[in-house]
């Protein structure tokens, strides 16, 4: 799976706490893939960490949301 498509399958995560969202996605990642839950959800933390850089790096801010 694509980091975009791990995002998007976590976007798609059915309404509750961000947890229990990444949860349901790492299950989901799991099913498809083969990995352990565990790998999924490892996968699925770093895929939403780079995503959250890119997109605070196109708006010129740091990993708070501060601008530089």
């Amino acid at each position: 799976m694509t980091k975009d498509e791990i995002v998007e399958l976590f976007k798609s995560a059915p309404m509750g706490s961000r947890h229990e969202r990444m949860l349901w996605a790492a299950r989901k990642m799991a099913g498809l893939t083969g990995v352990t839950e565990g790998g999924a959800y490892r996968m699925l933390l770093l895929a939403l960490i780079d995503d959250k850089k890119t997109d605070n790096a196109q708006n010129d801010q740091d990993l708070f949301g501060r601008t530089g």
